[in-house]
């Protein structure tokens, strides 16, 4: 099956018989003078197909002269072209002082170049119907690019200009930092975020860079200038940091001579990201409260520092939150919203990234039920590493798993983003053909395994925003741990 001109196929075992997968029962009724109209028969349910394996064409991976790394997917089912032009190390490539630079450098690249200003720039992006955009994560920082394979070269010359030669032009800088200091005062007062910034605090500390929002702080963002957006960029945005993601209407000769002429004279390895601290993987359990006075509700982040993106435990790992909380059908949603209704949505998930990142389980909550659902989840955890899980439940959350692969591989875009989510982990390129069998060899022992080794909730954070003055006495008389409440940055036992 070929999606809608992305790089991808599916091959699938045909149906069996009545019953078995890719069959459909029907039963015939009789009437009037033509033929029996098939009814299905509503009294089973439709039996669940055979997943497919993923069959992407062939992936071409060469290095160019000045070390940067081109990954190529051909596919010339329709006149497009995508790309992901993406440089090792995002934040945590700078110190948690200078949180936010990473994506400040990342937002004024294209503000204006040696040749062009940043409307002229966008003015000729928008002309050629084309989409690029800059953005900075934790552990990389990238561009990405969709368009027209006729226009291709130009919009290519366009990114070339914006990676080589920006300019910062100080005045360009002074409104986005401006603009990105509101965001941050926005968000200060949003519960969703002052409680997922205060799990990564908690989690990670002040000084680790995982521990600082991407966006960064008012007294970070209020000490970057133009000097620091400079040299981050000089050590970040070179070629020997680079990595190139391409698929769409083009051939490899093709793509060569029009990287060869946009990024001519382009040179330099740049600096490798450092080596990030060590932390823990979490002490005894603590409830951290942020007072957020007169909020509805309560969010509530649950978790510890887990694994990185290349983990070996990667499939039991991905198999067991999807029963714990990452589908709708999973237990916690299932128990707190479907079953007890605390809540719009509860869920899970393994963040991996270049270093240990976070497991997190979070809900919002109303506030009257706070301590309710903190008992929830922590029982919802617990029972994770306790008895196997049912075979039906375990095989559900397989082909779950399983059967979604190809809606990742929809479009050009996703292909694109797939790939290079691999480079930035230096993940093996196969990853995703072996992912269907990597799902199905999961075993109950395997999810119970990697439950009692990262998800015993005795030694998780418990994270709650919310208004302390109707929480707080409520959550001390669990006696579930201690409760530290949360004053601005610094932490203070109560």
């Amino acid at each position: 099956v070929s999606l809608a001109g992305c790089a991808v196929g599916m091959r699938h075992e045909p149906a069996g018989p009545e019953g078995e997968p890719g069959s459909v029962t029907v039963s015939a009724r009789s009437g009037g003078g033509g033929p029996a109209a098939p009814a299905l028969d509503r009294s089973r349910v439709p039996a669940v197909g055979k997943p497919g394996e993923l069959d992407l064409p062939e992936i071409q991976d060469y290095t160019l002269n000045n070390g940067m790394r081109v990954i190529l997917v051909r596919r010339s089912t329709l006149p497009l072209v995508s790309l992901e032009l993406q440089f090792r190390g995002g934040s945590a490539a700078h110190s948690a002082a200078r949180a936010g630079l990473a994506a400040l450098t990342a937002d004024m690249v294209d503000e204006g170049t040696a040749t062009r200003s940043a409307l002229e720039i966008a003015d000729a992006v928008d002309l050629l119907g084309a989409t690029l955009s800059s953005t900075a994560g934790f552990d990389a920082s990238q561009f990405r690019l969709s368009v027209l394979r006729a226009r291709f070269p130009q919009v290519l010359e366009i990114l070339a200009d914006v990676v080589m030669r920006p300019t910062f032009p100080q005045g360009e800088l002074e409104r986005v930092k401006r603009e990105r200091l509101a965001r941050v005062v926005q968000r200060s007062d949003l519960p969703a975020a002052l409680a997922d910034d205060a799990f990564a605090r908690t989690l990670y500390g002040d000084g680790h860079p995982y521990g600082s929002p991407v966006l960064g702080t008012t007294e970070s963002l209020g000490s970057l200038t133009r000097d620091d957006v400079a040299a981050f960029h000089r050590a970040r945005y070179a070629p020997g940091q680079a990595t190139l993601v391409v698929a769409g209407d083009v051939t490899r000769v093709q793509l060569d001579s029009l990287l060869a002429e946009a990024f001519a004279g382009w040179q330099g390895k740049g600096e490798d990201p450092p080596p990030l601290p060590a932390v823990s993987s979490g002490g005894p359990r603590t409830l951290y409260l942020v007072d957020k006075p007169g909020a509805a509700q309560t969010e509530i982040r649950v978790g510890r520092v887990a694994v990185a993106r290349d983990t070996d435990a990667y499939f039991p790992l991905t198999v067991l939150n999807t029963v714990l909380g990452g589908s709708f059908t999973s237990r916690l949603n299932a128990k707190l919203r479907e079953e007890k209704g605390y809540t719009y949505g509860a869920g899970s998930y393994f963040d991996m990234r270049r270093a240990p990142g976070p497991f997190e389980a979070s809900a919002a909550v109303a506030t009257a039920v706070t301590d309710s659902a903190v008992v929830d989840f922590v029982r919802e955890i617990e029972a994770m590493g306790g008895e196997l899980v049912p075979a039906d439940e375990l095989e559900r959350a397989k082909n779950y798993l399983a059967l979604r692969l190809p809606q990742r591989f929809e479009s050009l875009d996703d292909v694109v983003r797939r790939l290079a989510e691999l480079t930035a982990y230096g993940v093996p390129l196969d990853f995703w053909e072996g992912y269907v069998a990597g799902v199905q060899r999961v075993d109950d022992r395997a999810v119970r395994a990697a439950a009692r080794d990262l998800l015993d909730p005795s030694r998780m954070a418990i994270v709650l925003a919310g208004d302390r003055a109707s929480i707080e006495a409520p959550l001390r008389a669990l006696g579930l741990a201690p409760v530290v409440v949360l004053d601005g940055r610094p932490v203070r036992e109560e």
